[in-house]
């Protein structure tokens, strides 16, 4: 280049250059923008100089400080340009150079700044909850969650220097069974908070079903089995068996003081709270009835309550009769007079029947007088259970017989042929001799009448004087069988009336 072309060419950017810097002053812009997940960026831009003859690029220089440019870009003929990848936390200084097609550059333009603030520094928290519960991060957008087997982990991001609450969650049925902080026991708490957080932390929990007691006991008697305190997991069940001992008889059995009746077994479903169970037992009773027909007792009598234990009766036979039998259970026994029923495990019943002994007096009465006793020490009744008649009483010495005055009272019927005067005596059922007892005075054919037993005729044209004389005692014995408890004698009248001094009943 000649030295005329390269005057020409240092005046025209030493003309540019100056335009350039009073350009660039004038009516240079910037934008600058920080967002927390880029780099800092600067937008710059610069009008071409109003003389740009010759100008055909720019450059712009961008340095940490004033003055000392570690970067230069070459722009081309643009007249802005954008800077990324800038560092939050520093400044930066801009400058524009322009150059011509022969690479001659001007002079620095005049030199801008822009400070980037620092982004505020952020820590992690991971949060794991096993199964059974949750680990939740509070009042905070910035959680990813991911999960790992049975356990749920949670990322939250914290600014430095602030504070991170979390709740501690049990699902239905469970209970926090411990929280690690850093590693650190904290123990079963529901909630921990990270305070003026400036590191990464890590929060654990872990849970467990919850766990209910159930206490069962028995009383004296028999035994519930398992016995004590048994530990049942939310929602499990439990079962329980009610024995009693030998003798015994579950009694009641209670849960949770309710019974629930006399049950041999008992299970608790869905358990969700604590609970207990309770049998009692008592003796097992059993009845024992007893019973005695006519003529005798048995004692005790009726329904008795025995309690696995013994119980022991006595038979006894009334006057005049004897024990037949004594069946237990329906079994005869025999003719025994007492009896024992031992380790008693099941209802009994006993009875006794009796039959009249042979020659006992069950019934004797002085016709148409008062109570005697006569010399053989027969007891009689004063006149009884006659129907009809009248009662009469003489003085005169009765013959034959030291029991005058059995003989010197009677009962006689009516004169009217065909009437009857008849004694309705109740005795068991059985054999009898019937001893009718007679005197009269009035001359042989004057009295005659018949005699019935049972419907029976067993004296007939009966004639007192005619067997005896007068005023003697004499006696018929007549066999009679009875069964319908009532012994019935009736006097029928055919000439006169018919009469009767005394009735003895004696069994055969």
């Amino acid at each position: 280049m000649s030295k005329s072309s390269t005057r020409k060419s240092l005046a025209v950017l030493t003309r540019m250059a100056f335009i350039a810097v009073m350009v660039f002053t004038a009516m240079a812009t910037t934008t600058l923008t920080a967002t927390p997940a880029a780099a800092a960026q600067a937008n710059i831009a610069w009008s071409a100089p109003t003389d740009s003859t010759g100008v055909t690029g720019y450059k712009v220089h961008i340095g940490g400080s004033s003055g000392s440019y570690s970067q230069h870009i070459d722009v081309g003929s643009t007249t802005s340009y954008s800077s990324s990848s800038l560092s939050d936390g520093s400044t930066y200084y801009f400058a524009v150079t322009a150059y011509n097609a022969a690479g001659a550059e001007s002079a620095y333009s005049n030199e801008i700044s822009r400070s980037f603030p620092a982004l505020p520094t952020t820590y992690t928290i991971t949060a794991t909850a096993g199964a059974g519960g949750t680990v939740t991060a509070l009042s905070n957008t910035k959680v990813s969650t991911a999960t790992s087997g049975s356990s749920t982990i949670t990322s939250v991001t914290v600014t430095s220097g602030a504070s991170q609450s979390f709740s501690i969650t049990p699902a239905t049925g469970y209970k926090v069974a411990g929280v690690t902080v850093d590693g650190v026991t904290k123990g079963a708490v529901t909630s921990y908070t990270f305070s003026n957080v400036t590191a990464n932390h890590t929060i654990s929990a872990s849970f467990t079903l919850n766990s209910y007691s159930i206490t069962a006991s028995a009383g004296t008697g028999g035994s519930i089995t398992p016995s004590g305190t048994a530990t049942v997991a939310a929602n499990g069940s439990q079962s329980y068996t009610i024995t009693p001992a030998t003798g015994y008889k579950i009694a009641a059995v209670t849960v949770d003081g309710a019974s629930v009746g006399a049950v041999g077994s008992y299970t608790f479903n869905l358990v969700s709270a604590n609970h207990t169970i309770a049998a009692s037992f008592a003796l097992n009773s059993y009845t024992i009835t007893a019973t005695a027909g006519t003529g005798g007792s048995i004692t005790p009598s009726g329904t008795a309550t025995v309690s696995s234990g013994s119980k022991s009766y006595t038979i006894a036979a009334a006057s005049g009769y004897k024990i037949a039998d004594v069946k237990v259970d329906g079994v005869s026994k025999g003719a025994i007079a007492s009896y024992s029923f031992s380790n008693v495990t099941a209802n009994h019943t006993i009875a006794a029947s009796f039959s009249v002994a042979s020659g006992i007096t069950v019934f004797a009465t002085n016709a148409g007088g008062a109570a005697f006793t006569g010399s053989d020490g027969t007891a009689y009744k004063a006149d009884s259970y006659y129907s009809g008649g009248t009662a009469k009483a003489i003085t005169a010495t009765i013959a034959g017989t030291t029991d005058d005055v059995l003989y010197q009272s009677y009962r006689y019927g009516s004169t009217t042929a065909g009437s009857v005067m008849s004694y309705n005596i109740p005795v068991a059922n059985g054999n009898y001799s019937v001893v009718l007892k007679f005197a009269d005075n009035v001359g042989t054919g004057q009295r005659v009448f018949d005699v019935k037993m049972e419907g029976t005729t067993v004296l007939s044209n009966f004639d007192i004087y005619a067997k005896a004389g007068n005023n003697t005692a004499y006696d018929v014995t007549i066999p009679v069988s009875v069964a319908d408890g009532v012994l019935n004698i009736g006097f029928v009248t055919k000439i006169s009336s018919p009469k009767i001094n005394g009735i003895v009943v004696k069994t055969r």
